[in-house]
């Protein structure tokens, strides 16, 4: 298994990847249409980076990131959006590569950390991460507005 950055060819994967992050927090089916993912990670005007995990010439999971920065701290951070790893290839240390080549990323930013959100009730996904040594920021809380 290796982690590598995503190529355009690799979209339709992480389509199908992200179908099933999707089912598992009970969000709505993004569908399989790749073009979306294309545009935006990999057009003129790019919102994100996506890493693969790659075992032989099958992708069995993604990290997809996008920067982020504070004026009122200058902090440069990382914003971790999705990670994926595909069902039947968990707990073989997948994600936890993803997040290590996320977080050296981050560092070649000069980045002082690696945010992220995680849907209420994701159990799964909250023990990997404080197996990891991630920690809930009670600075903060989450908002959104509708555009």
């Amino acid at each position: 298994m290796k982690i590598r950055q995503a190529s355009p060819e690799d979209m339709v994967a992480v389509a199908e990847l992200s179908r099933e992050l999707a089912a598992h927090v009970d969000d709505p089916d993004p569908g399989s249409d790749a073009s979306l993912l294309l545009n935006c990670g990999f057009g003129p005007d790019r919102w994100f980076e996506c890493l693969v995990a790659e075992d032989g010439n099958r992708i069995v999971g993604f990290a997809l990131f996008c920067r982020r920065f504070e004026a009122h701290t200058r902090e440069k951070r990382v914003w971790l959006g999705d990670l994926c790893v595909a069902r039947n290839q968990r707990r073989h240390g997948i994600g936890r590569a993803l997040v290590a080549a996320v977080q050296a990323r981050a560092a070649e930013l000069g980045c002082a950390a690696v945010d992220l959100e995680l849907a209420r009730g994701n159990d799964v996904a909250r023990s990997f991460y404080e197996h990891l040594k991630g920690v809930v920021c009670d600075e903060t809380e989450s908002w959104r507005f509708s555009s």
